[in-house]
């Protein structure tokens, strides 16, 4: 993940707070953050995080487009 990526998530929350929006634990976003989102989390994660930040933004290699998974509201607006 590249640490403007990191450095957005963990400026709208910090780790406890997102580990319960998402339903996992804090440990498990501090490996997220370290060695990226896993595939299936992506989404649960952006969504928790009011789509602030984008699957693109958290796993180009699986969303390679600005706009893919965006939600049609937040297509727009990227």
């Amino acid at each position: 993940m590249q640490n403007i990526a990191k450095k957005r998530i963990t400026g709208l929350a910090n780790q406890t707070t997102i580990a319960k929006l998402v339903g996992v634990r804090p440990q498990a976003i501090s490996l997220w953050l370290k060695n990226g989102v896993p595939p299936k989390k992506v989404i649960r994660l952006c969504g928790a995080l009011e789509w602030q930040v984008t699957p693109h933004e958290l796993r180009p290699d699986i969303y390679p487009n600005p706009t893919d998974a965006l939600p049609a509201h937040r297509e727009h607006a990227a």
